[in-house]
Formats: C-alpha cells, sequence, structure tokens
C-alpha cells in the first residue's frame, strides 16, 4: 500500500490537494484489500506477482511524474 500512495498521486484527475489527500485517506482500505486478498489466494504466488505489477507500474509513474515526463 505504501508503494501505490506515490503513485497513485500521479495518475488521480483531482487538484493537488485532493491528489495527495484521497491516497492517503485509502491507505487502510488498500492495505486491507491487500491483505485480505493475500490471505484469501489459492496460490501464494498470485500476490506476488500483483504485488510485483503494482510496485513496477507505480514506480514507473513515480519516476515519469518527477523526471517531468508528465504534462
Amino acid at each position: 500500500a505504501i508503494v501505490m500512495i506515490p503513485g497513485m498521486t500521479t495518475y488521480l484527475p483531482f487538484a493537488m490537494e485532493e491528489r495527495i489527500l484521497i491516497p492517503i485517506m485509502l491507505f487502510p482500505l488498500i492495505w486491507a484489500g491487500l491483505f485480505i486478498y493475500a490471505y484469501m489466494a489459492e496460490k501464494a504466488w498470485h500476490p506476488f506477482v500483483v504485488m510485483l505489477v503494482i510496485l513496477f507500474s507505480h514506480a514507473g509513474l513515480s519516476y515519469m511524474a518527477l523526471s517531468g515526463a508528465q504534462t
């Protein structure tokens, strides 16, 4: 969930204040959702793959936002 917050600020279509506030407010729900998914997954590697995809996509989004590639 910590990885998702910086990435969410790059693609949320709100004003700057809301781009920061909404991911912080959603942090407990995101964490709970990922935890429940990891607990209920039939295979141990499914949540691992989901977290890797989230990690790399949000790392890329954060890098693009910091480097100025986003308009």
